[in-house]
């Protein structure tokens, strides 16, 4: 079920019985007449609450105004004086100001060098305890004893893990191969040509330059997250304060990069061992100053909250801005900071005059669009998924008005409304799209303050909008409309930048965001689709591809059922000619017309359209039987047409295009066989319903019509004229146009219609010389399933 078919019902009370029934089908209405209208008004107040949050609530002028673009207000006067608010980006670059200006805070570790030590003595004696266990491992293991190696092994691998210092598997393995090379059978480290271990030569190199390191100076952070020249330092034994040089110091990123560069020359250009002594440089180093964060930030807000916001004041009586005066830097921020004086004395009291004053204006602009929809697209406004659907639509746009308005590097002409007024246009009509269009316009230009140009450019490029897809045939005209769009603002804008010179400074930007306005027009496409999909919507789009007779289920038709295909192609041309005439939906009927029998396809051989001569099964049958078969083709098209996903608007037409009529061969037969002239013909009837629309009582007259023209013998002027006559007459008697909104007028253009056509397929040929006159005259065969009076034209 789609989400029309579920927003359309609603659940229905028990109907009462007996004296009540009348009094209870009242309540049932007048409850589901207030459901309707309960509806209506919620739809109506959500859309009237997210306008009223799309409005900015303070800064005002700061999102509503721009620089460049011309004051279209009364002249503005201040009316006390007030003081001007620097820009927020300007306090903010004083802000940032601040903080490259006040020297951070560290503090001054006194003994670095002694915990260095410290740290460079538990590195070495963490290094000899694991190495020594490697080497009692590989004796150990030479010696064929396992457990003691295994357990040495353990030693070594614990020693590794818990070790200040993090190396490699591959820079343990040297180390460690390289310190059993300078251990003798016993154990015992000795000298090799003068020269100690590796790991000892690493770590002494490591000692050497971290001394020299920490005799200049070493932060505990890179030099480069130092933004000023000079830092404080603190030393906290003997309280005092005094103030370094940051060039006089090495910098964390600094000092192990020297250090690499050092290893290198001391190691003959040996990356692998710089990397070891970079590793225990790394593991023995402290820092001589440790940064003070807290109290860092503490001085920078000391020195920031001592920065004025404020920068100079405007007197009352001083005009702010003149109309037609362009909004300058210095005017905006004049109009912020009255915004800002004005919210300050006001408080409370003002927000909520604000608020009455935007609500007034949101539901007088929503009447002016659902006051259009209810005296003049009643059918549109009582049905709650169609009002919902446009809330939908509403509801998007205010979205990307709430979010353009609020971002100072977007601006409205970015939002697409062209979007709305496309949907709308090929969903509904383009009456609603433009009546839509203005409506979201007059929004724009609410959350604008009322920006005149703003509302102009949206109602001129949505009207171009609506115009290119007014008449829509294919899905490649939504580029087209792209295009008229970007034209229509581009002519506004520019209008603008050549009326008020001043102001041509935006004119790029805007044209840029009108771009890429232009581009998200594109999205009405697929946009298009979710909403068909979702709302069982069928459009002319929907129509046109539908009626493309190479689709698989009427090329099964015409596989399957090629007279009955070859009828249904003879009624659309009939039907949508006749629809045009009378200005109905002529692109729907056609349709509906070449899908009216796909039911036949199921017993095919017994609609006398597709039997062979002389091959008729109708002959075995009762005609109780036979009339049960030929009207269960229609039960049969719409099971067949749910299956391959036909639109309800073209399902509708296989049971209305027969309505109630009786079959009248099969009825006559019968009358003839029993005898009785009052037979009942209730089984001699369709099922219904009957027709509902212009289109699908058109469609039951040109199907009727069709047929009973094929069983003419000699079609002439006159005898198609009476046929015709004679047909519109029974399904008038009949009642089967009761429920449609034909009138008299439209039956007599679609009978001149139908005239003519038939006229144009039975035509007379012209006489050849040596030939004779000779009348062009279609195949008469006749139809099991014609509903027509004729006897001769239902079997």
């Amino acid at each position: 079920m789609s989400i029309w078919e579920r927003f359309q019902r609603g659940r229905r009370a028990p109907r009462p019985v007996g004296q009540q029934l009348e009094r209870g089908r009242e309540l049932e209405t007048r409850w589901q007449r207030r459901r309707q209208w309960m509806i209506k008004t919620a739809i109506w107040l959500g859309l009237i609450v997210l306008t009223l949050i799309a409005f900015p609530r303070e800064r005002v002028y700061q999102f509503t105004v721009r620089v460049g673009e011309v004051w279209q207000h009364n002249d503005l006067v201040a009316p006390f004086d007030y003081a001007l608010y620097k820009d927020p980006e300007q306090l903010a670059h004083e802000r940032r100001q601040v903080i490259l200006q006040t020297p951070p805070y560290f503090r001054e570790v006194p003994d670095a060098l002694r915990r260095m030590e410290a740290n460079r003595d538990t590195v070495r004696r963490q290094l000899e305890q694991i190495f020594e266990a490697y080497a009692r491992y590989r004796r150990n293991l030479l010696r064929g004893r396992q457990e003691i190696a295994q357990a040495d092994s353990i030693r070594y691998v614990e020693g590794r893990r818990n070790a200040r210092v993090k190396l490699t598997p591959g820079q343990w393995r040297l180390l460690a191969e390289d310190y059993l090379a300078y251990t003798d059978e016993a154990g015992q480290v000795v000298r090799r040509n003068g020269q100690d271990p590796l790991y000892a030569r690493a770590l002494e190199e490591a000692w050497a330059f971290g001394v020299q390191v920490l005799q200049v100076g070493l932060l505990d952070v890179p030099r480069d997250s130092v933004l000023t020249d000079e830092i404080v330092v603190r030393n906290e034994t003997d309280r005092t304060e005094r103030v370094i040089s940051v060039n006089r110091v090495f910098g964390l990123d600094e000092a192990y990069s020297a250090a690499r560069e050092y290893f290198l020359q001391q190691f003959n250009g040996r990356p692998e061992l710089a990397s070891i002594a970079l590793a225990f440089y790394r593991a023995i180093l402290v820092p001589s100053y440790v940064y003070l964060r807290a109290e860092t930030l503490h001085a920078w807000q000391q020195q920031q909250a001592r920065l004025s916001p404020t920068y100079g004041l405007v007197k009352a009586g001083e005009a702010i801005v003149r109309r037609g005066q362009v909004v300058t830097e210095e005017i905006k921020q004049k109009l912020i900071s009255l915004e800002r004086a004005q919210q300050e004395r006001g408080g409370t009291a003002l927000f909520w005059r604000r608020l009455l004053g935007q609500t007034l204006v949101t539901l007088a602009t929503y009447l002016f669009f659902f006051l259009y929809l209810y005296l003049l697209r009643r059918p549109i406004f009582d049905n709650n998924a169609q009002v919902l659907l446009i809330a939908l639509l509403f509801a998007a746009i205010l979205g990307l008005y709430a979010i353009a308005v609020r971002l100072p590097t977007l601006a409205m002409y970015a939002v697409p409304v062209a979007i709305a007024s496309i949907l709308l246009t090929v969903i509904f009509d383009s009456r609603v799209a433009l009546f839509g269009t203005i409506t979201l316009a007059f929004i724009g230009g609410h959350l604008l303050s009322y920006d005149f140009e703003f509302v102009f450019a949206t109602v001129f490029a949505g009207t171009l909008g609506i115009f290119s897809v007014r008449d829509i045939k294919n899905r490649g005209q939504f580029f087209l409309s792209a295009g008229l769009v970007f034209v229509g603002y581009l002519v506004v804008l520019g209008a603008s930048a050549l009326w008020h010179p001043a102001a041509g400074g935006r004119f790029l930007s805007d044209l840029l965001l009108v771009g890429i306005n232009s581009i998200l027009v594109l999205m009405a496409y697929p946009l298009l689709w979710v909403f068909e999909r979702a709302f069982d919507i069928t459009t002319d789009l929907t129509l046109l591809e539908l009626s493309d007779t190479n689709r698989p289920l009427l090329k099964e038709l015409s596989l399957r059922a090629p007279g009955t295909f070859n009828h249904s192609l003879q009624v659309a041309n009939l039907a949508e000619a006749a629809a045009a005439a009378i200005g109905a939906h002529a692109l729907l009927v056609r349709v509906g017309a070449l899908y009216h029998d796909i039911g036949k396809m199921v017993k095919p051989e017994y609609f006398v359209e597709n039997q062979r001569p002389g091959v008729n099964p109708h002959e075995n049958l009762k005609p109780r039987m036979s009339a049960l078969i030929i009207a269960s083709h229609v039960k049969e098209g719409l099971e067949i047409g749910r299956q391959y996903g036909l639109p309800k608007k073209v399902l509708d037409f296989i049971p209305m295009h027969h309505g109630t009529t009786r079959i009248e061969y099969f009825y006559r037969k019968a009358v003839e066989q029993t005898g009785d002239p009052n037979l009942p013909d209730m089984e001699f009837r369709y099922p219904g319903p009957k027709p509902n629309s212009k289109e699908t009582a058109i469609l039951m007259l040109a199907d009727s019509v069709e047929a009973a023209s094929r069983a003419l013998e000699e079609p002439t002027h006159k005898r198609l004229e009476a046929l015709i006559d004679q047909i519109f007459r029974a399904r008038i008697e009949d009642g089967q146009l009761d429920d449609t909104d034909l009138t008299f007028r439209d039956l007599q253009k679609i009978k001149e219609t139908f005239l003519q056509m038939l006229l144009a397929v039975y035509h007379i040929r012209v006489r050849y010389p040596g030939g004779e006159e000779t009348e062009q005259k279609e195949p008469r065969e006749e139809t099991a399933a014609s509903e027509t009076p004729t006897p001769a034209s239902d079997q």
